[in-house]
């Protein structure tokens, strides 16, 4: 059985990441038979722990992991540790009295228990309310009036947190917010808010003065370093992170073109736009910048599996500037003019059907737990479905390591 999961962060409200919502399923889960769904859902959460590891999916963090009814009528929980696991009872379980009372033993047990997609029902009460510890609201799927009159029932219930999943702009942050919820889930983070360009702070020009010139199809060195030096913090950031023993350099870097002359061109280019996406980043929330870190480092590591393995920097490159309008707040086209980086790439980046763009839409697609077409997508790419899994595990634990993403 080839087991995928993949993670989407949940925020509080100050846009630290409380924990992610686990996203799985086994390659072949649609062959499975309705009467053995529990037992292969047991059997994905089982592998996946033991496969991947729960630690490294979440870094510590909350893990949100869907139950059916049948895992949690046979005790599945205590596979989990329960400082770290949260059971997210799914919205198609009835609350029958057996239910209710296996809930009851996790929580007496020490289990945090979620109530997904939960809908406001007039003149009903839900069980199930009485028994978990944090109400999941589809935020999409919830008018108005109905999302105000949950936070009025709920949003004072000793213990309880509310938490608005599906919010994907940041309009819906806000709302929810201003509600009362405390808990979000959705890509709100990791879409464009546009500003005018003379809204752009001056270090964020300078950073992107700096992309100008390390993209260039001939590198000018000297062109390079007067840009890099005009922001001091800049420069010490990238002497810092090219000294990190995270890169493994033998010797002590103490200017960018001695780092040149030892890293190459291509690999310059990557490790300064890292640290130059660092610097332009710092005032979105950290998850952003830790989330392009990761899709730069899955996009690099597909590389040998593609048949790219001479293209494993721009492949990097591909995967971090896709998050550059967030970070700068304009459109995606309109900040690829002003870059000029390879062809390829910002075709890619457009949205261009190419070699790195199916790359693109592998990874994406695994990062959104959309198993069918990471399948499809696969197969096109000729990768080995089985390998995924343990090619994202790496990514993560690289992630885990860069110091600019702590």
């Amino acid at each position: 059985m080839n087991i995928f999961v993949a993670r989407q962060p949940i925020f509080m409200r100050d846009q630290r990441v409380f924990g992610y919502e686990l996203l799985y399923r086994s390659g072949d889960g649609n062959h499975f038979q309705e009467t053995d769904g529990d037992r292969a859902s047991l059997c994905v959460i089982r592998n996946a722990l033991l496969v991947i590891g729960l630690d490294r999916v979440t870094e510590g963090k909350r893990a949100f992991i869907n139950f059916t009814k049948g895992l949690l009528l046979n005790g599945a929980a205590s596979l989990l540790p329960k400082t770290v696991a949260i059971v997210e009872i799914l919205e198609d379980i009835a609350p029958d009295p057996e239910v209710l009372a296996a809930c009851r033993k996790m929580r007496q047990q020490g289990y945090t228990l979620a109530l997904d997609d939960f809908v406001l029902r007039k003149n009903e009460c839900n069980p199930f309310t009485e028994v978990v510890d944090i109400i999941k609201v589809d935020f999409m799927g919830t008018g108005p009036e109905d999302r105000k009159t949950i936070v009025e029932q709920y949003g004072h219930h000793p213990g309880m947190k509310l938490l608005a999943e599906k919010t994907e702009t940041r309009e819906d942050f806000q709302e929810a917010m201003d509600l009362g919820f405390s808990l979000f889930q959705g890509f709100f983070f990791s879409k464009p808010v546009l500003i005018s360009k003379k809204d752009i702070p001056g270090y964020k020009l300078t950073c992107l003065q700096v992309l100008k010139e390390l993209n260039r199809e001939e590198l000018d060195f000297e062109a390079l370093q007067k840009v890099i030096k005009r922001d001091p913090c800049l420069t010490y950031m990238l002497l810092k992170y090219l000294n990190s023993p995270f890169l493994g350099l033998r010797c002590q870097i103490s200017s960018i073109k001695q780092a040149l002359v030892i890293l190459g061109d291509m690999e310059i280019k990557k490790w300064c736009s890292l640290s130059v996406l660092n610097q332009m980043g710092k005032d979105q929330p950290v998850e952003l910048l830790r989330m392009a870190l990761l899709r730069a480092s899955f996009c690099e590591s597909l590389a040998l599996k593609v048949g790219l393995e001479g293209k494993k920097s721009e492949l990097f490159l591909m995967g971090l500037f896709s998050f550059m309008d967030v970070i700068l707040g304009r459109p995606l086209p309109e900040i690829l003019e002003d870059v000029p980086l390879q062809k390829e790439l910002k075709e890619a980046l457009l949205g261009i059907s190419n070699a790195y763009r199916k790359i693109f839409d592998l990874v994406v697609a695994y990062e959104r737990g959309r198993w069918p077409e990471v399948i499809r997508l696969a197969k096109d790419l000729k990768v080995q479905e089985e390998e995924l899994p343990e090619v994202y595990a790496r990514s993560l634990d690289w992630l885990s390591k860069n110091p600019l993403a702590l």
